[in-house]
Parts: C-alpha cells; structure tokens; sequence
C-alpha cells in the first residue's frame, strides 16, 4: 500500500476514533492538515535518525537539486530503521491529538 494512502487512513481512523460533530468540508480540511503534519513529524523522526555525516551528505544532495528517487535511495542505503521511526512518530502523533479537546 502507498505510503501517502497509509497516512490517509491512519488520519481518517484517528478523526472517526476522536468523534465530534463537523461537515463533510470541515473533516475534509481537518484531515488534510493533520495529514501535513503528520507527514512533518514523520519525516523529522528519520531526520533525527541519521547521523551528524548522514546529514551534511543529505544536505549536499539537497543543495544540488537531488531527485525523489535519489533520496529514496539514500534513506534506504542508511542503514537505519525509518519505519520503526515512523511508527513511533504517528503513536506519538496520535496521543497528542487524541488528548486535545475538540
């Protein structure tokens, strides 16, 4: 399953778990930011994963205009567990979203 349709439906299982009245347009943005930041708190879970020699090379490639298959490839060949640091970062991101009053 695509990783943007997994944050999708983890997203929309967290709004349905949460409950409260909205309209179709107010979940429809509800999700669409918790989506982002969801996406943001992921990615900056692998970042704090690499080391300090992982990062300048990643910002390197950054500055040098590197393709989304390239960086891909340099998170894969990391050497570092990223879907354990994505799993932490969605239970994290749902506690603290569950715990907020609507």
């Amino acid at each position: 399953m695509p990783k943007e349709k997994v944050l999708s439906e983890f997203v929309e299982r967290m709004i349905t778990d949460k409950g409260g009245e909205m309209t179709v347009e107010q979940r429809t943005q509800l999700a669409g930011s918790l989506s982002e930041k969801l996406q943001e708190q992921i990615e900056q879970a692998m970042l704090r994963m690499l080391s300090d020699e992982q990062l300048v090379e990643l910002e390197q490639m950054l500055d040098a205009g590197v393709s989304d298959d390239d960086l891909e490839r340099f998170f894969d060949e990391a050497g570092v567990d990223f879907s354990r640091a994505a799993a932490q970062a969605m239970t994290e991101f749902r506690k603290a979203y569950m715990e907020v009053e609507a």
